[in-house]
């Protein structure tokens, strides 16, 4: 028998708090079984579920990531399945786009997760993805991971979203 919580194992890339994909005929049988409303739906999707609803740690990925270093396995199966879904995604865009030459690190966990970017790229070895694990350990830098072996350069670029948000402000505004 699935329970209400079970809901929050069927993601897909997990976000702090937030499910991701699911598939939506699970919806209305957990309504069902658990005698749920749409509100109590929404809060489950939105507030209990991704990597706080899979870890049972935290919704901050550092926490979670220190429950992965201490072989918790809940944190294992938050940060493996995280990687996993991310990697899948990007096999998708390569076949939607009929290859790839570089793969682009970014963002918050992008710049500096460098545990994140190992275990995606170590999915991503199909395609010939191969990183040092050396200098991916380097966190904030714009800087190539990839190795010179590998199919598919790799590289970590930061972002500066305060400066892009006060840029199209100003182009918006005039």
């Amino acid at each position: 028998m699935i329970h209400q919580w079970d809901l929050r194992h069927y993601l897909g890339i997990p976000m702090a708090t937030r499910s991701g994909d699911i598939d939506p005929a699970i919806i209305p049988y957990i309504m069902k079984l658990d005698n749920l409303g749409p509100e109590d739906i929404e809060d489950m999707l939105n507030k209990q579920s991704g990597a706080w609803g899979v870890s049972g740690v935290s919704s901050d990925y550092r926490d979670i990531e220190d429950g992965y270093n201490m072989g918790d396995q809940r944190s294992i199966l938050t940060l493996e399945s995280q990687a996993y879904k991310i990697a899948g995604f990007i096999g998708q865009y390569v076949v939607a786009l009929g290859g790839v030459d570089v793969i682009t690190f970014t963002g918050g966990v992008g710049e500096n997760g460098f545990e994140t970017r190992e275990r995606i790229c170590d999915y991503l070895g199909v395609l010939g993805v191969e990183i040092d694990k050396n200098i991916n350990k380097q966190k904030g830098k714009e800087i190539k991971i990839s190795t010179e072996n590998s199919k598919v350069a790799v590289y970590v670029v930061p972002t500066n979203e305060e400066l892009m948000i006060a840029r199209d402000t100003k182009n918006i505004i005039g």
